[in-house]
């Protein structure tokens, strides 16, 4: 639920959405901005022609001003894990949201008198674009499922056979970890950053190089914080992020740069006891930051919050 969270807050950011979409979508061409982008509602519920009740939550929902020539509604669903059946629910996210779009339209002509919502549509009542895309943050290989037929039991010598009979739905994966640095260059929000960390991260070393000479000026450093967080298992970028929030505005304005903002913790009272393990990269152990936070002589309620260590296990450390 966590990284659920986080990764849809960052995503959220018009800004953030409209980079994702430019770079992977349209090759890094400025087809939209954050003007065009408005958040749309992601709890939705229909009643389908018979009429049930159904209930929708999508992660993130965007209507999108001249796309194309057109209004759209463009969705981002966010997963940690292969997703087996991600064809079928991108399918029901796009079903609801045409459904959505044909029962305004009708209450419409029904409120105004419109004989025309007797044929559900008039001729001339047009629905938007829906296209969605997932964004995929796992270690695994997102192989398959990528289309309806990577689902259905058929024979592999049937597959042109069936493909005449139904239509297949293809579904478009975004493998953060996997994406070049020819395509994370074009990149010009925050989400350079998390790009770059999914394509380090298995290198300690290049990880801890990157940040320390990482020299981007973020927006929203909350948001990259927390999902870097979440998406590494590291307390230490929860507990920069709380330095963060507090913070004078003055001089978060002067720390927003990855680099600057690692100089400016370290060099707080408190950073005494873990600027070594900080300067030694993600890999660092809480045993071994505990040792120096106690050399430090730092408080002990805050050696047990910072490194989730028990009292029976600070005091072992301390023998």
């Amino acid at each position: 639920m966590e990284r659920d969270i986080t990764e849809n807050n960052l995503i959220e950011d018009a800004d953030v959405f409209a980079d994702i979409v430019n770079v992977n979508l349209f090759d890094g061409d400025n087809e939209i901005t954050e003007k065009d982008i408005r958040s749309m509602p992601t709890v939705s519920s229909y009643k389908d022609l018979d009429g049930t009740l159904h209930k929708q939550i999508r992660d993130v929902l965007k209507l999108v001003y001249n796309l194309g020539g057109c209004i759209a509604l463009i969705g981002c669903e966010s997963q940690q894990d292969v997703n087996r059946i991600m064809p079928v629910r991108d399918m029901g996210y796009t079903y609801t949201a045409y459904m959505k779009q044909i029962q305004d339209i009708t209450a419409g002509n029904r409120k105004n008198k419109n004989s025309a919502y007797t044929k559900v549509l008039h001729e001339d009542q047009k629905l938007m674009p829906v296209a969605t895309f997932i964004l995929y943050f796992g270690d695994e290989k997102w192989e398959k499922p990528l289309t309806l037929m990577d689902m259905l039991d058929i024979p592999e010598d049937k597959t042109d056979f069936w493909k005449q009979l139904i239509n297949d739905y293809p579904i478009r994966v975004i493998s953060v970890a996997d994406q070049p640095e020819t395509v994370r260059d074009k990149y010009k929000s925050d989400f350079r950053i998390i790009a770059d960390y999914m394509a380090l991260r298995n290198n300690k070393i290049k990880v801890k190089q990157y940040f320390k000479n990482n020299d981007q000026e973020l927006i929203h450093v909350e948001h990259v914080l927390d999902l870097l967080h979440a998406l590494s298992g590291d307390s230490r970028f929860g507990f920069i992020r709380q330095r963060y929030e507090e913070m004078e505005e003055a001089e978060k304005g002067e720390n927003r740069k990855m680099c600057l903002l690692l100089d400016a913790i370290e060099e707080e009272g408190f950073e005494k006891g873990m600027k070594q393990g900080i300067k030694q990269g993600i890999g660092q152990t809480m045993d071994i930051i505990a040792e120096r936070m106690l050399k430090a002589h730092e408080p002990i309620q805050k050696i047990l919050e910072y490194t989730g260590m028990s009292p029976n296990e600070l005091k072992k450390l301390k023998e």
